[in-house]
């Protein structure tokens, strides 16, 4: 099945819609939205896709870490809104629908959302999120992790004390380790106490030259052990409240998966982090 775009950033969208019509309950993609990301004719492709070529993807550990990863988000998104979170920073936000999904629980809570992405996908995301007219409660800005610098988003974040969450979810291994250790430490220096940080990291040793590029001559990785990922934290005055590798999350959230015999996704971690003074 030939794709009209190969970017990684399709690809998903296009498992995660695969996941939304094909899949059983229990190992649905939630996200049902992101339809709207793929073109009439993928979707139509996608809706008669042979029973073969199914297996084929679901034969990937990647597939069904993927559904697992969108649930897992999904929870830390309304966790942080109970938890009185009052901005929710989305960076590399792509094809995600959290904030149109959770429409009415934003608007429920007064939570305000800040989409970001780098210009090309920003621009997109705000031609499609049109149709569901957001535009009192989220807003979109443009920024690339290794620019090193993020004047603009500073200046986004609420500054009235309330908690915010920044949520970053597919991000860290395409983005250089030395800016990406420097984002987090400003985050840490700018957002309230108590605001929550969540995102997941390539585990260092796995596939070191996944999302290498000209930009990113050193991709940002982490330890698989929760005590160095702890500490890496600590040093950023952020600190580690969940730690998990992608193989056990995947078990946790796709019921039957581990039983099955499938193989299960190993090349992940993801952390759910507070700052602290």
């Amino acid at each position: 099945m030939r794709l009209p775009d190969s970017s990684k950033a399709f690809y998903v969208a296009f498992l995660r819609y695969l996941q939304s019509i094909h899949e059983a309950p229990s190992r649905r993609n939630p996200d049902t939205l992101v339809r709207n990301f793929i073109p009439p004719l993928q979707r139509w492709r996608a809706r008669w896709l042979g029973r073969r070529r199914l297996e084929q993807l679901r034969a990937d550990p990647f597939y069904f870490y993927l559904a697992a990863r969108t649930r897992y988000y999904d929870q830390v998104f309304t966790s942080a809104i109970a938890d009185g979170v009052r901005q929710i920073v989305s960076v590399g936000c792509g094809s995600d629908t959290r904030p149109y999904r959770f429409r009415q629980l934003l608007l429920h809570h007064q939570v305000r959302v800040l989409e970001c992405d780098q210009a090309s996908a920003i621009e997109v995301k705000r031609r499609v999120a049109r149709r569901w007219h957001a535009s009192d409660y989220v807003q979109y800005l443009a920024i690339d992790l290794n620019d090193r610098e993020w004047p603009a988003l500073s200046s986004r974040i609420d500054r009235s004390g309330a908690k915010v969450l920044l949520l970053m979810e597919g991000v860290s291994p395409y983005v250089d380790d030395s800016s990406f250790t420097s984002f987090l430490g400003t985050m840490a220096r700018q957002l309230p106490l108590g605001s929550h940080v969540a995102y997941d990291y390539k585990l260092r040793g796995v596939r070191d030259d996944f999302g290498k590029t000209a930009r990113t001559l050193v991709p940002f990785r982490l330890s698989a052990a929760a005590a160095e990922v702890a500490a890496f934290h600590d040093e950023l005055r952020l600190r580690l409240d969940f730690c998990e590798l992608s193989s056990d999350l995947t078990s946790r959230l796709v019921p039957g998966l581990r039983e099955s015999g499938a193989a299960l996704f190993e090349e992940d971690g993801l952390a759910r982090l507070t700052v602290v003074p």
